[in-house]
């Protein structure tokens, strides 16, 4: 094993660290310790790979938009309530609380998609992204 300079910060647990002993090994060790260490269960996110998922090639705004959406991590009335920039977490549609699975399934104000959508980044998707990319 290589001997990597100490971490500056104690918490971080970087997988440059660990490093199997061939070199051509490297990766599959990164991915097997990658699953073992996962333990989220979103649809929306491809499975492990040392790849970007699809939707790389849209612009920006959109493949942020979409990454949100994947992560359940979006700008949402929820979370800017939570964080104190507004009033209620109300969504716009009626309902009382506006979160990231509430939006692409169940919100009236916009197109709906599914998980499997958001994470093969179809039209449909892409349509969804272009509706919320200003919003979330």
């Amino acid at each position: 094993m290589n001997s990597y300079p100490r971490a500056r910060l104690k918490t971080r647990k970087s997988f440059r660290t660990v490093e199997s002993i061939q070199p051509h090994q490297a990766a599959s060790h990164r991915l097997e310790l990658w699953n073992t260490l996962d333990n989220t269960r979103n649809e929306a996110i491809q499975p492990l790979k040392e790849q970007l998922p699809s939707g790389r090639e849209l612009q920006r705004k959109h493949w942020v938009t979409v990454n949100r959406a994947r992560g359940k991590v979006g700008r949402t009335a929820s979370t800017l309530h939570k964080w104190k920039l507004r009033p209620n977490s109300e969504c716009p549609c009626g309902n009382q609380n506006q979160t990231m699975d509430h939006i692409p399934s169940e919100c009236t104000e916009g197109p709906h998609c599914t998980d499997q959508v958001l994470r093969d980044c179809t039209d449909a998707a892409q349509a969804w992204i272009t509706h919320w990319r200003d919003k979330i």
